[in-house]
This record gives C-alpha cells, sequence and structure tokens, in this order.
C-alpha cells in the first residue's frame, strides 16, 4: 500500500500515525539523551530506545501494511535501507540514518536501536544488532531470536488535536506588518521532495538543507523522551538539569536544521526574496516551520534583540503527552520548542545567520552555545498542563 500523507491542523500523518521531521544532529544527541539515563533508578535506556518502537509498527499493521509496506516506509521516512537476508533470522541495513546519526557523537559502539526494534516490530521477535558500521563492520547486521517480549501500547488517549476550519486557520496573537506570505512558503516546503526511496541503488535517506532528515515517529521522539525525563527525576536528578538535557537538543535541532535551512538554495530562492527585516526572517522560519509537522507556530511578540514569544497550537510534543499521560502541572514540557525558540533568536542576535558563518560543531560549542550574550527561555503556558497551546518566551536582559 502507498504511504497516505495527510495533514491535520498542524501535525503531519502517514499511515495513521504523527510525524514530524527531524535531522541527524537532533535524532543523534536525542539518542544521547536518553542514554545519560543509564545507571539511573530503573532506567533502561538500550531497552527503551528499541521498544518505543514496536507498538507504533504494530498500529500500522493493524491499518493494513504488509511487511513489503514497512520496508518501503521504513526508506520513505529516510531511515536508510532494511533488508532481509537468505536466513530469515537476519537482517541489515546497508545504508541507516541511526548508523550515520550516531557516528556524529563518536561513539564506536551499536546504537542502531530504533532499526533494532522497526525489526523486532515487523517479526515480533526479540532483534539484537550483532555488527555495526561504527565498529568498522561493513553493514549494520541484526538478528532475531525468540518471542518478543511483552511491550504495552503506550498511547493510551485518541488524539487530541485542537480543530481550525483549515489546515493552519489559528489566530495570529497580533498584527503584525511583513511581506512574508505564509501559505506561498508552507505550498513551496509541502512541494519538495523530503522522502527517501527504496529503489536497488538508493540510500533511503532524505538529505536536504545540509543535514539528513528523517520524517520520523513523534510518538517514539516524545515517549523516549518522556520516559527518561521521569526515570531520571525519580532517581533524584534535579528538576532544572534534566529538562535542561532535553531542551539542548531543540537548540541543537536550531543550529542545524533551522540554521541550514536559512542557509539553503531553497530559503534564498522562496522565502529570502520576501525577507526585509529581523522580522521577516523570523516570520519565514516559523512558516516552515509550519510545514514540518511540529504544530502550528504563531509569533507573539518580536523586540529584535531582546525578546521573542512564540504559541504553539497542536504542538507534537504538547498533543503527544496528553496520548500517554495525564495532565500536568508541570508546563516546561514542550522541551523541543524551548530549545528550537531560544535557538531561533541566538540565529539572528547572537550569531547573524544572514552572514552564513560556518555552521560546524566548534563553532556550535565556542560561540552559539557558549554563556555569553545567549538568551534565557521559560515555557509559560503547555498543552500538557491543560492549556489551548504552548507558549514559550526567549529574553535577553
Amino acid at each position: 500500500m502507498a504511504s497516505e500523507i495527510s495533514n491535520r491542523h498542524g501535525q503531519t500523518f502517514i499511515g495513521g500515525l504523527n510525524r514530524v521531521f527531524h535531522c541527524n544532529y537532533y535524532n543523534a544527541y536525542l539518542q544521547t539523551a536518553v542514554m545519560l539515563s543509564e545507571g539511573a533508578g530503573d532506567c533502561q535506556p538500550r531497552r527503551l530506545l528499541s521498544d518505543a518502537v514496536v507498538p507504533l509498527v504494530r498500529r500500522l499493521r493493524q491499518a493494513g501494511y504488509s511487511d513489503k509496506d514497512l520496508l518501503e516506509e521504513f526508506s520513505f521516512c529516510g531511515f536508510g535501507k532494511l533488508r532481509r537476508v537468505s536466513a530469515a533470522h537476519e537482517w541489515l541495513t546497508p545504508t541507516s540514518h541511526y548508523g550515520q546519526a550516531a557516528i556524529l557523537q563518536g561513539r564506536e559502539e551499536r546504537s542502531c536501536y530504533f532499526n533494532a526494534g522497526y525489526i523486532a516490530g515487523i517479526t515480533n521477535l526479540e532483534t539484537e544488532e550483532t555488527m555495526c558500521k561504527q565498529a568498522h563492520a561493513p553493514v549494520d547486521w541484526y538478528k532475531t531470536g525468540e518471542d518478543l517480549h511483552p511491550i504495552p501500547d503506550y498511547l493510551k488517549r485518541p488524539e487530541e488535536l485542537q480543530p481550525a476550519p483549515a489546515r493552519f486557520d489559528f489566530p495570529e496573537c497580533q498584527p503584525f506588518s511583513t511581506t512574508v506570505d505564509e501559505d506561498a512558503i508552507i505550498d513551496a516546503v509541502s512541494g519538495l521532495p523530503l522522502y527517501g526511496k527504496s529503489g536497488v541503488n538508493d540510500t533511503g535517506l532524505i538529505d536536504a538543507f545540509g543535514v539528513v532528515l528523517t520524517n520520523h515517529f513523534a510518538d517514539y521522539y516524545n515517549y523516549i523522551s518522556y520516559q527518561s525525563f521521569f526515570g531520571m527525576l525519580k532517581a533524584g536528578m534535579s528538576l532544572s538539569q534534566t529538562q535542561d538535557v532535553f531542551i539542548q537538543g531543540g537548540h541543537i535541532c536550531a543550529f542545524n536544521t533551522f540554521g541550514g535551512i536559512m542557509s539553503s538554495p531553497e530559503w534564498d530562492a522562496v522565502v529570502a526574496p520576501m525577507c526585509q527585516t529581523d522580522e521577516d526572517w523570523i516570520h519565514g522560519m516559523v512558516a516552515v516551520v509550519n510545514a514540518l509537522g511540529w504544530g502550528v507556530w504563531r509569533v507573539e511578540k518580536i523586540v529584535p534583540r531582546r525578546e521573542l514569544i512564540i504559541r504553539v497550537y497542536n504542538s507534537y510534543e504538547g498533543v503527544g503527552y496528553r496520548r500517554m499521560y495525564p495532565q500536568s502541572k508541570n508546563t516546561q514540557l514542550s522541551f523541543l520548542v524551548l530549545g528550537a525558540v531560544q535557538g531561533l533568536a541566538h540565529l539572528f542576535w547572537k550569531i547573524d545567520i544572514r552572514q552564513r558563518p560556518r555552521l560546524d560543531q566548534d563553532f556550535y560549542v565556542t560561540v552559539f552555545n557558549s554563556p555569553e550574550n545567549s538568551f534565557s527561555v521559560k515555557q509559560t503556558h503547555a498543552i500538557a498542563a491543560g492549556h489551548e497551546y504552548d507558549r514559550v518566551v526567549a529574553w535577553r536582559d
């Protein structure tokens, strides 16, 4: 069956499951953040990273997906190429997003937990990665074994999307004078070939904007993040330190994905001609975000070099949290949005992305992520806490 893509009020669905675009840098960092919980109380991050995809693959099965459909969608969503080898109990990924993503962290160890979980979901068998490119193997290799241990479905509640008359028809917070045409930008980004191909000579990867993308399961991101977050707190880590671990992922994403987009030929062709001021550039980037499945971003306030406030209707984190957990009293739970809004402010007012700096790891560490001249960030409203939207404030005194 062909992958059916639909957009409902700022969120993208394939096979009935919520999908979001994220880059290799974010995926590598988030996996590393989850691994930080190892040894903390009852946390088992390696199992979590693998098990979390199994209920989602099972839901695709329930939607009518065959083995062939699941393999094609693995590539379509940018995870690489996955195939069963001659021995039915062995699988390999000749190309793998997670194999590449983890290399960014410089670790020489098996780390394709997502891939192993995807295979376990297909086969309903325990699956282990036995060889890894990071350990200098030619491919990532997996072996299946006994029947899979019980893994419950963690999506407890139906979708909790905010309805809107049209796909992005949520109110602007206040009138802004801008020449940016959000609809035109969303249509242009939505028309880009942001998918992987599964043909014999294809890689199943999505190379775009100077990064490697996945159109990932939003609920996978949410579950591994929140389960690790709660586990770390239960083990005695402080709330602020634990939040910062996951907020950092959004900051890294802004630097690489937002920075890559605003340095790309596509941006130069479509968005840059609309932009004259700082405010225009921010509205342009927000319009691009609204094509990524993250929810519907709305700019509430811009004070150049001082303050940026963003609301997000149907944020994938907020809606995802409510699918899995009871309503929270904590409003600081949309970690991706917190880090991304801070990073967006940094792209203009800590560095100037319009000057096209070299966006490499050294520049990130020594300049973009340094304490000097940084913005603080906080979340005042959260869908997870029962509010209508997420609201994030980035400011500098």
